[in-house]
């Protein structure tokens, strides 16, 4: 299916610190077991810790919270991170159920490779609990296949969750 046409993705801006504070929070609440940080932890998060985090990712190539909003409310979020030389770190997706199966995790995922690409992105890596076997399912359709070994399994083994990766390609247009 796609996405709803007045769909946007944009970049966190710089002083946007409650609008992370209360996505992350609602990522947490619909899903406990999803995101390795309890829902009493996030929300005994200072508020000046949502805010440098939000200022943090806001510019540069070193990290970005990506957020899908239509416009009424926001409704996603991924988090990216770059890990030199070439590997682009995904954490935290979360799409609201209201619109799940609707394309915008492709959409946060795809726009996330793009801000990657911009910085020499060759990898998207992520990490996904081992009982989480809807989104093991979203991400293998997506491309993304288990990493067997090496340090990547290793850490999320630890965690109980299964490490996952896909090759970022050109855009046509920059072939």
């Amino acid at each position: 299916m796609d996405a709803p046409l007045d769909l946007r993705i944009r970049r966190i801006g710089p002083d946007e610190g409650l609008l992370l504070r209360e996505l992350r929070l609602r990522s947490i609440a619909d899903a406990p077991d999803a995101f390795g940080q309890p829902l009493r932890d996030a929300e005994r998060r200072a508020q000046a810790d949502w805010t440098r985090s939000a200022r943090r990712s806001a510019r540069g190539d070193g990290r970005t919270w990506l957020i899908a909003e239509d416009r009424q409310r926001s409704l996603g979020l991924v988090q990216g991170r770059r890990r030199s030389p070439s590997s682009l770190l995904l954490f935290s997706m979360w799409v609201d159920p209201s619109i799940r199966r609707l394309g915008v995790g492709r959409l946060l995922v795809e726009r996330l490779e793009s801000w990657g690409r911009g910085w020499g992105a060759r990898e998207t890596i992520l990490w996904v609990y081992a009982g989480n076997r809807l989104a093991q399912s979203f991400y293998r359709d997506l491309g993304f296949a288990p990493i067997r070994g090496g340090q990547d399994a290793e850490a999320g083994a630890r965690f109980g969750a299964l490490a996952m990766r896909r090759e970022i390609h050109a855009r046509a247009d920059q072939a």
